[in-house]
């Protein structure tokens, strides 16, 4: 009679820790799904699009403006990207080479400077374009909301309040030398 009972309770206690497990698996794709992004990475383009439409409370055209211009960004972005990467490649293999002329170091870091130059301008562009289609009260929101966007968009940075005594978008100051 004790095994019987040992066997029910062991069978009640799995099938409760089965269950715990589905439900935590159903709860966390759940949650991806909606989430697309996971804490300490940068979010999704579409997410930052719906941000700013809602933050700024967009029209049908205004929308659609706005979609024309993310995705002619997102094109030239990509582009810029590759040429950061490929002057960044040539910048490193230096690294496989026995000895380094000084001048060789700087000529290639101002190339990977110049393309990543470019690409905030680029950038920097594309936001101007995006604040001309807004009306004078969507662009005073949208210069309030602009760091919020930023910080956003912007790949290894931290999530969450700022320390104490700086406000969101303030930079860190410098390490001490």
């Amino acid at each position: 009679m004790n095994a019987i009972t040992n066997n029910r309770w062991i069978t009640i206690i799995i099938l409760l820790m089965l269950t715990a497990n589905i439900v935590t698996l159903v709860l966390l794709w759940t949650h991806k799904s909606n989430n697309n992004s996971l804490p300490g990475q940068p979010p999704v383009a579409g997410q930052v699009f719906e941000f700013v439409t809602k933050e700024l409370q967009l029209n049908a055209a205004q929308q659609q403006a706005y979609k024309i211009l993310r995705e002619e960004h997102q094109k030239g972005q990509r582009a810029l990207q590759d040429s950061i990467r490929k002057a960044k490649d040539i910048f490193f293999a230096l690294l496989q080479q026995p000895a380094t002329a000084d001048t060789q170091i700087q000529i290639l870091s101002s190339k990977v400077a110049e393309a990543e130059q470019q690409l905030e301008i680029f950038n920097f562009k594309h936001f101007q374009k995006l604040r001309a289609i807004c009306n004078a009260d969507q662009q005073k929101k949208f210069d309030s909301i602009i760091k919020d966007v930023l910080r956003r968009l912007a790949p290894g940075r931290r999530q969450g309040p700022p320390p104490p005594g700086m406000e969101p978008g303030d930079r860190m100051p410098p390490p001490p030398q």
